[in-house]
């Protein structure tokens, strides 16, 4: 017989287990019950400064609950917060206040060096060179993105425009939509979101396909409802949470990506590259 047993969340066992806690237990676990979202974002050093208590009374209060650790307290605690037990949406931050400049420095450099280092892994080249042909013999380029995707989405319009591809974004939604819609056979949707779950780009990939144009994925490792519907996918690390206070590595691999089709494509016809990109030179630096 299958076991039902349910997870329960975080605020479950602060209140089964509240009179058994100790006086600094109490309070750690009092400010969770007051800002259980607020606490999702911070380490166990800040928790501990917020609460008033201490680092080692936020690791017995974990213990205690029978937490094994203290992400796995925050991935529960995101049960009661979010309604899921998702480990993507536990938010990737550990914020701290105070936090020293070059501190901040070292870690966010090593945490893009650690992000490049997992694209090459995860890249795959033969997916790059198929795409690179595909927007090759595309008549018409329309790009698909929101937020930073967007972000990623408009740089790659950019490039495409120099060199002399007919290509198509804007940043409303609706414009997106229509343009998926007008897409046709011989041409093709780049479509771009981190999650693959954004519902608009998830339609614009349908649309696009129902159309018979070639649609091209760019995100993040893993299953996921644009992947699933893409004829080539780029994938970049799950490098961050879907929860999280602004694309950070994401966009920075998304780019990077961006990047290495744009250097592709103009080797690949490398005198008609040139001459497109003196052509827009010409035209914006006069």
């Amino acid at each position: 017989m299958e076991s039902t047993h349910e997870i329960r969340g975080a605020l479950f066992e602060i209140n089964a287990r509240w009179e058994s806690l100790s006086e600094s237990e109490k309070r750690v676990a009092a400010y969770v019950v007051k800002y259980p979202k607020k606490v999702l974002h911070l380490n166990v050093r800040e928790l501990a400064k917020q609460s008033s208590s201490s680092q080692a009374a936020v690791i017995r209060f974990c213990k205690h609950l029978a937490f094994e650790s203290f992400s796995n307290f925050k991935l529960r605690l995101a049960r009661d917060v979010f309604d899921t037990y998702d480990e993507r949406y536990v938010p990737d931050l550990d914020l701290e206040s105070g936090t020293e400049a070059g501190a901040t420095i070292r870690s966010t450099v090593e945490r893009l060096q650690r992000s490049f280092a997992a694209l090459e892994l995860t890249l795959d080249q033969q997916s790059v060179k198929e795409a690179v042909s595909v927007i090759l013999a595309s008549k018409k380029i329309a790009l698909f993105g929101v937020g930073a995707s967007g972000i990623v989405a408009s740089d790659f319009m950019q490039k495409l425009a120099r060199l002399g591809s007919s290509v198509f974004y804007s940043p409303d939604t609706d414009l997106q939509l229509v343009a998926a819609t007008a897409i046709r056979s011989g041409e093709c949707a780049f479509v771009i979101s981190y999650s693959g779950e954004k519902a608009e780009m998830v339609e614009a990939a349908k649309l696009a396909k129902n159309n018979g144009a070639t649609v091209i994925s760019l995100t993040m490792d893993g299953p996921n409802a644009l992947r699933a519907l893409a004829d080539i996918t780029l994938l970049v690390p799950a490098s961050e949470r879907i929860y999280r206070q602004g694309a950070s590595t994401s966009r920075i691999n998304q780019l990077a990506v961006v990047d290495i089709l744009y250097s592709l494509l103009l080797a690949a016809n490398l005198d008609a590259s040139i001459e497109a990109i003196e052509q827009t030179m010409a035209a914006t630096h006069r």
